[in-house]
């Protein structure tokens, strides 16, 4: 027993002393941006929120060293803003994520996935604090690009129409974000399992547009179909 108490004190140590250790080495100019990205992901992970952000402004610090269009400037910019976004710095986190669509964009080219997929998350972030006008424009994109290289059926598509048809939605653009709600349930219906909880997530926003628009019964039934699938075991 008091072997074991040993082994989880020597242990604590090594844990505490690994960012000491890392700290003097950065004091020396010693490590990489890898290695300052890993310390922050390690960092953030834990919630070791001031640490993590300790290491990813390291890591932006030596951006410099790198072309103005090297993806490692937009992977350091989205990872500080993740941090951020967690920590309610919003402003920050904003510009953060569209100083990196910019470098996707100019790195890779206008029409690029990664772009698309930037996008969808920039669009993301304003959707999940309430600014859809703002996440509108970013969706549409998405889906554009997505839909260009993809196909209207492909489920990154249709992720994209979901964003955009609940932009719509909360913005009370009723007739626009309809037939994006129709064929994304058409899609997820044929690609997805029945009880997946996305589907559950579209069928709820449906149901709220058909309400607002004296379609009870209509939604009625999708209402049930919710609850059907989140008390699915």
């Amino acid at each position: 027993m008091q072997s074991a108490k040993n082994s989880a004190r020597n242990h604590t140590r090594i844990v505490l002393c690994l960012p000491l250790l890392l700290m003097l080495l950065h004091a020396c100019n010693a490590l990489t941006w890898e290695d300052y990205m890993e310390a922050g992901y390690d960092a953030f992970n834990d919630r070791r929120y001031e640490e993590a952000e300790y290491w990813f402004l390291a890591a932006s610090d030596i951006l410099d060293q790198f072309e103005p269009t090297d993806l490692r400037r937009a992977v350091t910019l989205n990872n500080l803003a993740d941090l951020y976004v967690v920590q309610e710095r919003l402003a920050e986190a904003e510009l953060l994520f569209r100083n990196a669509a910019d470098i996707i964009e100019t790195s890779l080219g206008p029409d690029h996935l990664d772009v698309a997929t930037q996008l969808h998350s920039v669009a993301a972030f304003y959707s999940g604090h309430g600014m859809h006008a703002a996440a509108e424009p970013l969706f549409a994109r998405a889906s554009s690009i997505r839909k260009a290289v993809l196909g209207n059926d492909s489920l990154m598509t249709t992720e994209s129409n979901i964003g955009l048809a609940s932009s719509y939605y909360y913005q009370g653009f009723h007739r626009e974000a309809e037939p994006l709600y129709e064929d994304a349930l058409h899609i997820l219906d044929r690609e997805l399992p029945p009880d997946h909880v996305l589907i559950a997530d579209v069928l709820e926003e449906y149901a709220g547009l058909l309400r607002a628009t004296n379609r009870g019964i209509e939604a009625l039934a999708m209402e049930v179909r919710v609850r059907q699938i989140r008390a699915a075991p």
